[in-house]
């Protein structure tokens, strides 16, 4: 497929954006990619793009004259408009409803609290050199915990119907956003194991990830002075 007039606004350091970025390749989508530099130059609070996106958030797309932020909202509207019903994209998003259904209520896991929780956790440690609260992290294992149990359910492969999706490749990306920090999931069994399998499994996953988890993780040490080192690597007790 060749759609030349799809530009996404991302940087590769952003969970949200590799996740879109996956779905991407998935659907073989020819895609102008915009890099905004989130960290120094804080690219997305420029006029220009504020008067594009008013929340100035990462991912943002750009279909013609349509513009869609939130990268839930994104993977859902590319499979939608450009998905073939005829091929493999078509389990992307499943038509059946009650399939969508459980593939939207994972990407809602992801956003309010699966990845919430990643945040509430790390951000205060990472930015202001907390030493790490434990009911955040108490509320982050619970996350993994249930997250490893969806795994279970879901057959260790995908989290639906044994056919990549969408909700794969947001939890994914919120999952190996981790590595970053240096946060261990090996703890976790069908998660671990989930996430090893997509890597290997997923043609393009390196391509989408690897270079802005790296980028992430650069972003992280930098932060890192002698008054807040911390222990980094946690693993499920």
């Amino acid at each position: 497929m060749g759609w030349s007039n799809i530009e996404l606004y991302y940087n590769p350091g952003s969970p949200h954006c590799r996740a879109v970025l996956m779905c991407i390749k998935a659907l073989d989508l020819d895609v102008e990619l915009s890099k905004l530099d989130l960290y120094q130059k804080f690219e997305h609070r420029r006029p220009w793009f504020v008067k594009l996106n008013p929340q100035h958030t990462l991912p943002t797309l750009k279909d013609e004259d349509f513009v869609l932020w939130e990268s839930r909202a994104i993977m859902i509207y590319l499979v939608n408009k450009y998905g073939d019903t005829k091929s493999s994209t078509s389990s992307l998003y499943p038509k059946d409803p009650k399939l969508r259904a459980i593939v939207d209520r994972i990407l809602f896991f992801d956003i309010g609290t699966l990845y919430k929780n990643i945040i509430d956790y790390f951000h205060p440690i990472i930015m202001y050199g907390d030493d790490g609260n434990e009911q955040k992290e108490n509320a982050l294992k619970t996350s993994l915990d249930i997250l490893d149990t969806m795994v279970k359910e879901g057959g260790g492969v995908y989290l639906v119907n044994n056919h990549i999706t969408i909700a794969d490749f947001s939890v994914l990306a919120s999952v190996t956003q981790l590595e970053g920090i240096d946060y261990s999931i090996t703890g976790y069994k069908n998660l671990s194991s989930y996430v090893e399998g997509l890597k290997k499994s997923l043609s393009y996953y390196d391509e989408c990830n690897k270079k802005g988890i790296e980028i992430f993780r650069a972003w992280v040490n930098s932060k890192k002075t002698p008054s807040n080192a911390h222990e980094d690597t946690k693993e499920k007790s």
